[in-house]
């Protein structure tokens, strides 16, 4: 029996070593939502070092994240709500972003649900019960409020860490005028909304409303925008929860494409939340995406609202 015991105890030991070896000895760490039988490390995929360097000709560039000591350098979260099932991921989020003091300045929740009543808010977060249920809320209604120019919309089935959070601030901070975020689509030739294509194929790219960080400015502009485009995303318009698209839209017609900065790089990712009723788990969505892009293309033209990105390359947060 106590043999036994210490083979236990000893496995357990060796089980930490691995992981703790694994942790360290690997640059991309995904957490999951939970841990399974395939996952067994506490809901952490990991995936080992790459052996191809990073550098220009492989069209790749390390962001190291900045230290943060202004206030005006710092950012605003804008968290859009609507589902009362999500209430325990609030406040994982609140939790989270209020702990992030030296680069969030202020968290700003909006609550879209026009019959049910929001979860429960702690101090310290800005409060906004909308008078419509509209997706452009989360673009139109809080910079009045933010007293900083950078804005981070994102979505409430995810969390992002903070190291990744400044690498964002970084790359907008070199340039004001794009949309940085951490997923990207495609525009084909066609006008088309796609995932994954081949360059040579794809006419511009898009990041879509996950996790978008963009200036004050092109918030402002999203307020001003002709009616026709802010309706559109209404339920039962071309652009119906395409919200996303059409701030891609707006910033690309003032500004350049956008820049994607990889979320799976340890420490500095972006982890999961469960998400009951997802809008983008519905069938038709390709094809509703793809209707509005190609509307919104028909809308501005002659100018194009998808300008490609100023350099294509895959950027990637490292720790100092």
């Amino acid at each position: 029996m106590v043999s036994g015991i210490k083979i236990l105890a000893g496995l357990g030991t060796v089980l930490v070593i691995v992981i703790i070896y694994i942790v360290t000895s690997c640059d991309q760490v995904v957490f999951t939502d939970k841990p399974t039988v395939t996952n067994p490390f506490n809901g952490v995929r990991v995936f080992w070092k790459e052996r191809t360097a990073c550098n220009p000709q492989n069209a790749c560039e390390k962001v190291i994240p900045n230290q943060i000591t202004r206030r005006e350098d710092r950012v605003t979260v804008v968290l859009m709500g609507y589902d009362p099932s999500r209430k325990e991921n609030y406040q994982q989020i609140f939790e989270s972003y209020l702990k992030m003091k030296n680069t969030v300045d202020q968290i700003i929740f909006i609550w879209n649900n026009l019959e049910k009543e929001p979860p429960t808010i702690p101090d310290g977060i800005t409060f906004i019960r909308a008078e419509k249920n509209d997706m452009m809320n989360r673009y139109t209604l809080a910079h009045p409020l933010s007293r900083v120019d950078a804005l981070l919309t994102i979505d409430d089935d995810v969390l992002i860490r903070e190291g990744l959070l400044r690498c964002m601030l970084k790359k907008l901070h070199e340039n004001e005028n794009t949309i940085v975020g951490l997923d990207s689509r495609h525009v084909d030739l066609e006008g088309s909304y796609a995932f994954d294509l081949d360059e040579k194929e794809t006419m511009a790219d898009l990041i879509i409303g996950k996790t978008m960080l963009m200036h004050k400015k092109h918030h402002q502009l999203a307020e001003l925008a002709d009616k026709v485009v802010r309706q559109s995303v209404l339920k039962g318009e071309i652009c119906e929860s395409c919200d996303d698209i059409v701030m891609n839209a707006i910033v690309g017609l003032d500004g350049t494409g956008p820049i994607t900065i990889r979320k799976d790089i340890w420490p500095n990712v972006r982890t999961r939340l469960p998400s009951p009723n997802g809008v983008s788990d519905n069938r038709s969505w390709l094809d509703r995406r793809s209707n509005c892009t190609r509307w919104l293309i028909q809308h501005f033209k002659p100018t194009s609202p998808f300008p490609p990105p100023r350099a294509r390359k895959e950027y990637r947060c490292i720790v100092r």
